[in-house]
C-alpha cells in the first residue's frame, strides 16, 4: 500500500466509522466532521464546521470536556461519558473519547470520538431494576427462601424462613441446609438437591425444623440457580403447609359430599333441568334445608326456574322483585346471603316474608356468562341459628357454580340454535331453516292436495341506500323492512332474508293468486311509510317475485326459479310491484275470483 493509498484509508475511516467524530483546532473550533457526526446533532457539516464544541454538549458538562481538550493538547487521552445536544433541543448521552491531531510530531488540533450510549443505559437502567425486583422479590417473599451451593451449605436466606424457623439470617449461613429439616427426610432432601445440581425443579411434601425443634409442614420446592449455562447451586423455597394440611382434613371430611355432588353434575344421561333439579335435592338432603329453587332475574320481576322441596312454589311462577329475599344478591359485592330469622327486626318487615313460610335462607348469586342471571335460594321452616361454616358455604356456594354452568349450557344451545337457524341480522329465518319449512309445506301439500306460493322479494335501490349512507344505516333500514314484513303476515307464514336485501316469503296455504296477490298488495302498502333513521327519512319499496304451486313447479327448485324469474320481471318493469311468474293464468284465476265475489254479493 502506498502513501496515497494510506490516506485513502485513513479517509474512509474517518468518514465511514460509526462513531461520530469531530477534529477541533488548538481553539476548540471544529474543522472536521464526519456522517455519524452530523447525525448525531442533527447539524449539516458546514453547520458544524466553525462551531466551537461548547456548542455541541450540555453546559453541565463545560468543565469535564474543558478538561479534556486541555488533555488532548498537551498529549494526553481522556474517555469519559457526556452529553450532546441535538439541533431539536435533546439531550444525547455519550461516550466519549478525545486525544491529540499529531501531524509531523506536532499537536495541530483534537479529534473527539463520540458514541450514542442510549441504548446502553436503557439496558443497565433495565439490569438494575430486574435486580432490584428480584432482590425484592427474594427478601419479601411470603414462603421461606434460602440459596444453598452446591455442596450444600446455606449462603443466604430471606427474612419470611427468619421468622418461620426463629433462626437470624447469620445463624443459618454457613450451616448444611438439611439441618433445618427433620432427620427422616434429610436424605430425600439431599437427592432433591442432587435432581437440582443436573437442572431439574424438584417438588416434595417435607418437614420444617425451627429454633424450638417443633415440626413444621411445609412444601419444598427446589430449583436450580443458574449463572450463565452454569448450575451453582440451587433455591430452595419452604412454603408453610400446615394450614394447607388442615384445609384437607376439612375437605376429606366432606369428600363423600364432593363426590355424590360430582356424580350429579357429571349425568350426561339426564337432561340439564333433572341436573339442576338433582342438585338442589343434594342440597336439601346434606344440609337440612325444606326447599331449594332457582330463581332468574327478569326486570322488576323473577320467575322460579327449578324448584324441589316442599311443593309450595310451582316451576314458571312469577313474582314482584320485591317479594324475594333473592333481590339482595344484585347488590354490589353481594354473591352469598345467610338469613337466620326472618322474625328478626333487620328481616320482619320485608315484603318477601309473604313468598311463603320460610324462616330461614340461604341465598348464592348465579352469573351465568358475565351477567347476573339469578339465585340459588335454600329455605327452612325452621330458623337457623347456628353459623354456616365455610366448608358448607363452599359446598352451597359450588352447587350455585354447577347450577349457573348447566343453565349456560342451555342458554348457549339456544344461542347455537338461533345462530345455525337465524339470520343474525334481523333474526328471520335463514336459507336453513327456509328449507326445512318449505320442504314440510310440499310435503303437506301434495298430500292434501292443496297450494302454497312462494315469494322473492328485494328492497329497490338498497345499494344506493348503503352506498350514500354507510352500511350501518343500511342495516337498520333492514332490520326495519324486516319487522313491517312479519307484522304483515300471518303468524303460520315464513319470512326468512337469503342474503343483502333479498327476502323470502313462504305462504304454507293458498287457494289461489288472490290468496298471494292480497298479500303482496298488503307488502306494498307496508313500506310505503318512509324508514326514519337517525331522523333522515328514507323511502324504501319492495319488488316481488310469486310462484304457486303446483302451477309454477312441482318441486321446490322449480317454484324457487319461478319465483326468481318473476322477482326479476317485477324490477324490470319498474319495481315497487309484483309479478306471478304465469302471470296470464294468475290473471284468469284473478278475474274468475273476482267475478266469483261480483256474484256472491249481487
Amino acid at each position: 500500500m502506498d502513501a496515497a493509498d494510506f490516506r485513502e484509508v485513513v479517509s474512509s475511516l474517518f468518514d465511514d466509522t460509526p462513531d461520530a467524530v469531530v477534529l477541533y483546532d488548538g481553539a476548540g473550533r471544529a474543522i472536521g466532521a464526519n456522517e455519524a457526526a452530523q447525525l448525531l446533532t442533527g447539524y449539516a457539516g458546514n453547520q458544524i464546521i466553525g462551531s466551537s464544541y461548547r456548542d455541541h454538549v450540555a453546559s453541565r458538562d463545560y468543565d469535564r470536556v474543558d478538561l479534556a481538550l486541555q488533555t488532548a493538547l498537551a498529549g494526553g487521552t481522556d474517555h469519559f461519558d457526556t452529553s450532546v445536544r441535538h439541533k431539536d433541543g435533546s439531550i444525547v448521552p455519550v461516550e466519549c473519547y478525545v486525544f491529540p491531531a499529531v501531524v509531523g510530531g506536532k499537536i495541530v488540533g483534537v479529534f473527539a470520538q463520540a458514541r450514542d450510549i442510549v441504548a446502553l443505559r436503557s439496558a443497565e437502567a433495565s439490569l438494575t431494576f430486574n435486580q432490584e425486583k428480584f432482590r425484592s422479590l427474594f427478601e419479601y417473599h411470603p414462603d421461606g427462601i434460602m440459596e444453598v451451593k452446591a455442596d450444600g451449605t446455606i449462603s443466604r436466606v430471606n427474612v419470611a424462613l427468619e421468622s418461620e424457623t426463629g433462626f437470624y439470617g447469620e445463624q443459618l449461613v454457613g450451616k448444611q441446609w438439611t439441618e433445618l429439616v427433620t432427620p427422616e427426610v434429610r436424605e430425600d432432601a439431599d437427592e432433591l438437591l442432587r435432581s437440582a445440581l443436573r437442572g431439574e425443579a424438584v417438588e416434595r411434601d417435607s418437614f420444617l425444623l425451627d429454633r424450638l425443634g417443633n415440626r413444621i409442614d411445609v412444601q419444598l420446592k427446589l430449583v436450580p440457580l443458574r449463572v450463565g449455562e452454569t448450575i451453582r447451586g440451587a433455591y430452595a423455597i419452604l412454603k408453610n403447609a400446615s394450614a394447607q394440611k388442615t384445609a384437607e382434613r376439612a375437605i376429606a371430611a366432606r369428600s363423600e359430599q364432593i363426590r355424590r355432588l360430582y356424580m350429579v353434575a357429571a349425568s350426561r344421561a339426564e337432561s340439564l333441568d333433572e341436573q339442576i333439579d338433582a342438585t338442589l335435592a343434594l342440597g336439601i338432603e346434606l344440609f337440612g334445608w325444606d326447599e331449594g329453587y332457582i330463581v332468574h332475574f327478569a326486570k322488576d320481576r323473577l320467575e322460579i326456574r327449578n324448584t324441589v322441596g316442599s311443593g309450595l312454589l310451582n316451576k314458571g311462577a312469577t313474582y314482584p322483585l320485591q317479594a324475594s329475599f333473592a333481590r339482595y344478591v344484585l347488590e354490589p359485592g353481594r354473591r352469598q346471603i345467610f338469613i337466620r330469622d326472618t322474625d328478626e327486626p333487620r328481616w320482619c318487615d320485608d315484603p318477601a316474608r309473604a313468598i311463603g313460610p320460610w324462616r330461614a335462607y340461604f341465598i348464592v348469586a348465579l352469573d351465568v356468562g358475565d351477567e347476573a342471571y339469578g339465585a340459588l335460594v335454600f329455605a327452612a321452616r325452621s330458623p337457623h341459628y347456628e353459623e354456616i361454616d365455610p366448608g358448607e358455604r363452599d359446598m352451597l356456594q359450588l352447587m350455585g357454580l354447577f347450577a349457573a354452568a348447566a343453565i349456560e349450557r342451555a342458554v348457549q344451545g339456544e344461542r347455537i340454535e338461533q345462530m345455525a337457524f337465524n339470520d343474525p341480522l334481523t333474526g328471520l329465518p335463514n336459507r336453513v331453516l327456509f328449507n326445512d319449512r318449505i320442504e314440510h309445506t310440499l310435503a303437506t301439500a301434495r298430500r292434501y292436495e292443496r297450494g302454497f306460493a312462494v315469494m322473492y322479494l328485494d328492497v329497490d335501490k338498497f345499494k344506493a341506500v348503503n352506498d350514500k349512507y354507510g352500511h350501518a344505516v343500511g342495516d337498520a333500514a333492514l332490520k326495519e323492512v324486516a319487522l313491517r314484513l312479519r307484522a304483515t303476515t300471518r303468524e303460520s307464514d315464513t319470512v326468512s332474508r337469503f342474503g343483502g336485501d333479498e327476502f323470502v316469503i313462504l305462504q304454507p296455504i293458498v287457494d289461489g293468486p288472490s290468496d298471494a296477490a292480497d298479500l303482496a298488495r298488503k307488502l306494498n302498502v307496508a313500506m310505503q311509510e318512509p324508514i326514519v333513521i337517525d331522523g333522515v327519512p328514507h323511502r324504501v319499496s319492495v319488488s316481488v317475485g310469486i310462484a304457486l304451486f303446483p302451477s309454477d313447479g312441482e318441486t321446490i327448485a322449480q317454484l324457487t326459479e319461478a319465483a326468481d324469474r318473476a322477482l326479476y320481471r317485477a324490477k324490470r318493469e319498474g319495481r315497487n310491484r309484483w309479478y306471478f311468474a304465469n302471470a296470464d293464468f294468475a290473471r284468469g284465476e284473478l278475474r274468475k275470483t273476482r267475478f266469483r265475489r261480483r256474484e256472491a254479493i249481487e
